[in-house]
């Protein structure tokens, strides 16, 4: 029965056993990080260890990093009292796979490393203490999703975990997620917003209980802006799905980078109305509309928004892919410093806390399952039905997040990995038509996003036009991986791709580039003939190629470079020369087994050339002044000078060992923040020379260049 008066709260929020940071999840009415625990590779030498937590945060650099089983245990203590109560283990990412006991019973198997899952602990605890066990296990499987890929897949549980205790009568954990409700949006203009808002009610207890239920719709200054009333009768030992609509009027838009307003909805569940509090689940959203054009991009709330940024990993120096918040926020300061509006965050969903700092910030994102590269002749149903588990975990666990606007299917299904020691050749129509029933799955859990997937081979493998999605990215190397002198071609072959697929983007682009590996030369077939070689220049020009010709294609919806931060990858021996001259190589054991086309290096000491252009063109905040090649030590004495400068400035000034020696208004190109000075030369009977470029605010960079 619905009730339209207003319900008098006789128990005030503060009453709830657990207080929840700001940033923080409210996972059940009273949780507890598991943060402690014991670490073997062998179940015989056991150390302590924190979680988020892998093995391969120390191995993981490396030629051959630990693929096989490790176990982690602790023991949670309960008292008869909580005993007689619902308890649930909730795993945010168990990697690869793992096997979890209870006091020495095992319980589940979760096939999966980047998606929570959630553990029923009923029946399996006895008062006092309780072992639990988890075995993970990243070892190569022919049928559980990546197979092959270009990134390591680390072993570990390298998600926070915890133990989620309730009452009698609670919000389901399992049904919707790790928030226990999902919030769509199915109606949103400027003028109004209607929500849904799904939740399931669960009566642990034998007998039959009344329930009665208030949710609110909250703003960012703590005010309840809509809110229904709920009563109801549930019979013991059952659940009940219910959905509560709300409805806005004027909304505060969630608008990108310019304003992510964020409203809260939050159920609280008493046993009765003016009873006592049961439970209570909240979750930040942000109310938005947005469009994937086939001529003009994307539009958010109904103004044009070009969407472009970078793909990122789970992933850092010393912690692979466990890592801890404060990793992920001043990565994310990075990504604000960096100024795009776009992430892809690849190729596998991230940890919860990097989508909320994505919707705190305004960010819009597309993330995806792990299905990467492999779909052969010889694949197994179990393969395909572990995707669909995947893909449902994804979804319904990252459902409430604004900044999702994207769900992708898988990435490079193509002549990757697809060989007789996995799968056998690649089945392109077995592709078609897994994605089709993907696709399904996808649309049946999320009515309101979009659901795409990317492609390698320009949509020529046969069967892939038929491919049923609402967009279709690409991945496309030009000048690195092929057409190598015939960078213009970047933009030949998306123009046929957006012919022939409609709703196009560009999920990677991008270079390999060591930036402590120099050249003064400007052959592309020497620049780009060795793979020990990846030239800070060369990087350059390839990302200088590629934004002058995203300019040009305003169709794309959205562009995703590759990628923010270097990352490692086990099979991957190139890039490791230095040279500060170009002419005096050395190798470097440091840069080897490395995914070296990042923006940053993994230890986020060293922001490349690029990084600056990047910032230049998207960054409208600040002034960005960035000469190129610094790290370059020498010039030949015999080659004209010319000084290249990446900046945003409304006008550039060049000075040489301290006289101005010209002044542009203007980059005289068409991205507008590419600026070359020259041809100059050294001074008469000079060893070096120093340049230096000032706008007119102050901003300025500086380089010295000796003579050779």
């Amino acid at each position: 029965m619905k009730i339209h008066s207003l319900f008098t709260k006789t128990f005030s929020m503060a009453m709830l056993t657990v207080a929840v940071p700001a940033m923080s999840q409210r996972l059940a009415f009273k949780q507890s990080e598991l943060k402690e625990w014991q670490f073997s590779k062998d179940q015989t030498a056991w150390q302590s260890v924190t979680i988020p937590h892998s093995c391969n945060a120390l191995d993981g650099h490396s030629a051959n990093y630990h693929r096989g089983k490790a176990y982690y245990k602790r023991t949670i203590s309960l008292s008869g009292k909580e005993l007689a109560q619902p308890a649930f283990l909730l795993f945010e990412g168990a990697a690869q796979a793992a096997e979890v006991t209870v006091n020495g019973q095992k319980v589940v198997r979760h096939e999966g490393g980047y998606t929570p899952f959630v553990v029923p602990l009923k029946g399996l605890l006895r008062q006092g203490d309780n072992e639990i066990g988890v075995m993970c296990d990243n070892k190569e499987d022919i049928n559980l999703i990546p197979v092959s890929s270009d990134f390591n897949k680390n072993n570990g549980l390298h998600n926070p975990a915890y133990l989620l205790q309730m009452n009698s009568l609670y919000l389901c954990p399992i049904s919707h997620g790790i928030y226990r409700l999902h919030v769509s949006t199915p109606t949103v203009n400027r003028q109004q917003a209607k929500a849904l808002i799904e939740t399931t009610i669960v009566n642990d207890a034998a007998k039959d209980r009344k329930y009665f239920v208030h949710t609110e719709l909250i703003d960012a200054s703590g005010r309840t802006v809509a809110e229904e009333q709920h009563t109801s009768l549930l019979q013991g030992g059952k659940s009940t799905l219910m959905t509560i609509p709300l409805k806005l009027q004027n909304p505060h838009l969630w608008d990108g980078l310019d304003d992510p307003y964020l409203y809260k909805v939050r159920i609280s569940l008493y046993n009765k109305q003016g009873g006592q509090l049961q439970d209570v689940a909240e979750t930040k959203v942000g109310f938005r509309f947005y469009e994937m054009t086939r001529h003009d991009g994307f539009y958010l709330n109904g103004r044009h928004y070009p969407l472009r940024g970078v793909s990122m990993h789970q992933d850092m120096d010393g912690r692979a892919s466990a890592v801890l918040k404060e990793n992920f926020d001043a990565d994310y300061k990075t990504v604000q410093e960096l100024g795009c509006n776009f992430l892809r965050l690849a190729h596998y969903p991230h940890n919860d806390y990097a989508f909320r700092l994505c919707d705190s910030l305004g960010l819009v994102v597309q993330t995806e399952i792990p299905w990467v590269n492999v779909c052969g002749v010889n694949a197994q149903q179990h393969y395909f039905d572990v995707i669909q588990k995947q893909m449902w975990e994804m979804i319904t666990n990252l459902y409430n997040h604004p900044s999702i606007c994207f769900w992708g299917m898988w990435n490079e299904l193509d002549s990757w990995g697809n060989k007789d020691e996995l799968q056998g050749k690649i089945d392109t129509r077995r592709v078609v038509s897994e994605t089709g029933k993907l696709y399904d799955l996808a649309r049946g859990l999320d009515p309101y996003r979009k659901i795409g997937l990317t492609d390698d081979s320009q949509f020529q493998r046969e069967h892939y036009p038929q491919l049923r999605a609402d967009y279709y990215s690409e991945n496309r190397y030009n000048g690195w991986y092929n057409n190598v002198g015939k960078t213009g071609e970047f933009i030949k072959q998306l123009n046929k791709i957006h012919d022939l697929m409609g709703i196009t983007n560009v999920a990677e682009y991008g270079a390999g580039v060591n930036p402590y590996c120099h050249s003064t030369e400007t052959d592309e077939a020497y620049l780009r003939k060795d793979d020990t070689r990846h030239f800070e220049e060369y990087g350059n020009f390839i990302h200088e190629t590629h934004l002058r010709q995203i300019i040009d294609m305003p169709f794309l919806n959205f562009t995703s470079l590759w990628i923010l931060f270097d990352f490692p990858v086990a099979n991957r021996l190139e890039g490791y020369y230095d040279s500060d001259d170009g002419v005096n190589f050395t190798e470097n054991e440091s840069r080897k087994y490395m995914n070296d086309k990042g923006l940053i290096t993994r230890d986020r000491k060293t922001k490349k050339d690029v990084f600056y252009l990047y910032k230049a063109w998207w960054n409208k905040k600040v002034t960005t002044v960035h000469l190129t090649s610094t790290r370059l030590s020498y010039w030949p004495a015999d080659k004209p000078i010319y000084v290249k400068v990446y900046s945003n400035a409304p006008q550039l000034t060049l000075y040489q060992d301290g006289r101005q020696v010209e002044t542009k208004t203007s980059s005289g190109e068409k991205s507008g923040i590419i600026w070359t000075f020259g041809p100059l030369k050294f001074a008469d009977g000079a060893k070096e020379a120093t340049f230096k470029v000032t706008a007119p605010d102050g901003t300025s960079d500086q380089l010295t260049w000796k003579k050779r």
